[in-house]
């Protein structure tokens, strides 16, 4: 029996060794059915049994990026697996280090600083607050380079049984490579904080310009909502759906150009097009019909959130929004669906095909968004490579000017403390969660 790694439910899998590889089945009255899925036992760094969830004769493999809790029909089988993946472990590591390139290293190269600790930095401006930590803008003392450090307390991720989600941001973040999507430099922790240094992207979150503009006209919707298209395009290719889509997650550069932040409540593993999970989680505008009704769902959440968005920057609130949260779940499953006479028909025909309630009718296909009639002066190749002039620059200095950024934060300066006593806090560490990206060792 494997436990599901979107949906937590036990299934029977047919399991095979293939030398290094461990693949696993569908189980069919007359055999083998339809492959599941692998693990390639060279990224094991764990293989043992486990108390899990009161389950007798579990066992779990830990990877990188998941754990895989597996359970035998009795104490013998799981010892007889157990055993044998250990050696296969063995093998599988063998055989990358003989394949493994030396690096070759030039002699004018410096020795590469591979941690990071707390007074390594210097903060300088609080730029954010939410109800696990806040997010400080940093100094990074040996180079001078200017960070967003966001720092989270472990008691309070603990205790709201946060922390699978804060692990999976972690995976998650160490895994992006797109100009719209935030970068991790380094994470660290001390006794009772988790520090998260990323990019600091100065040009305020949409959220703060729409406040101030009221609406945004079509040329500039159509641009932000272009290239958020291309980051949840990213986002999915990696089976990850991203499920928090809302302005106050989208900052612009000094350059104008959308950044996607925030992978808190993120999930990974979403690879197959039937993939499915079932957390109730997000924000209540941006939720999908499917969320709301308890069903499984998919990546087709992200882009109902999409068509949200975009009916918001158009008209200034989104299109089921009420005060009365109730109410505007109900709206969100059944009201129907209206525009304002300024909205083009190609705007309303694009939205209206993100906000469709059935999911399998859904405009989810990004090639299909990319080619809808609303996107046709896009250049999505120039796009992609931030080629295209954004319709609007944010009036910053530099890229340290904190002057789009809600001055409620930054003029707080009894919050600028780094630790806030973590020092002396109750020593509770997490495995595997310290990270330099290779593009900062390489600088």
């Amino acid at each position: 029996m494997k436990e599901g790694g979107t949906v937590k439910s036990w299934k029977r899998r047919l399991f095979v060794l293939n030398n290094t590889t461990l693949n696993y089945y569908a189980m069919k009255k007359n055999g083998r059915g339809q492959e599941k899925g692998s693990i390639q036992l060279a990224k094991c760094s764990k293989v043992a049994p486990i108390n899990y969830k009161k389950k007798k004769f579990c066992f779990e493999l830990q990877t990188p990026h998941r754990n895989y809790y597996l359970m035998a029909a009795d104490a013998q089988e799981m010892n007889e697996w157990v055993a044998i993946l250990e050696e296969a472990v063995g093998v599988a590591r063998e055989e990358k280090a003989k394949t493994a390139k030396p690096k070759a290293v030039s002699s004018e190269e410096k020795p590469a600083k591979t941690k990071v600790k707390v007074n390594d930095f210097e903060a300088l401006k609080l730029i954010g607050r939410g109800s696990f930590g806040k997010v400080l803008q940093v100094k990074y003392i040996p180079t001078g380079q200017i960070f967003a450090m966001k720092i989270l307390n472990k008691a309070t991720i603990i205790a709201r049984g946060e922390l699978p989600h804060t692990k999976a941001e972690k995976s998650i973040l160490t895994r992006l490579d797109c100009p719209f999507l935030v970068k991790l430099h380094y994470s660290f922790q001390t006794p009772d904080k988790l520090y998260f240094v990323m990019d600091f992207v100065n040009g305020g979150e949409l959220f703060y310009h729409l406040q101030q503009e009221k609406v945004f006209d079509e040329d500039r919707t159509r641009f932000y909502s272009a290239e958020i298209v291309l980051g949840l395009e990213y986002l999915h290719k990696e089976g990850i759906v991203y499920r928090d889509l809302k302005p106050e997650n989208l900052l612009l550069t000094n350059e104008g150009h959308v950044v996607m932040t925030d992978f808190g409540i993120s999930k990974e593993g979403l690879h197959c097009s039937d993939d499915r999970t079932a957390t109730f989680c997000g924000t209540p505008e941006y939720l999908a019909p499917e969320i709301l009704k308890g069903q499984k769902y998919g990546k087709e959440v992200d882009w109902w959130s999409l068509g949200t968005l975009m009916f918001e920057m158009l008209n200034g609130l989104p299109p089921f929004y009420c005060e009365d949260v109730q109410q505007m779940y109900s709206k969100i499953m059944r009201a129907e669906l209206k525009f304002p006479k300024k909205v083009s028909p190609e705007a309303a025909s694009l939205i209206e095909g993100l906000l469709e309630r059935l999911p399998t009718k859904r405009l989810c296909d990004p090639e299909q968004i990319k080619a809808h009639p609303y996107f046709a002066s896009i250049d999505w190749e120039k796009l992609a490579k931030k080629q295209l002039k954004p319709p609007y620059i944010p009036p910053v200095r530099d890229a340290s000017d904190t002057s789009c950024i809600d001055p409620a934060f930054t003029k707080d300066k009894t919050a600028l403390s780094l630790t806030d006593g973590s020092e002396g806090g109750e020593a509770i560490h997490l495995d595997n969660f310290t990270y330099v990206a290779k593009s900062t060792l390489n600088k």
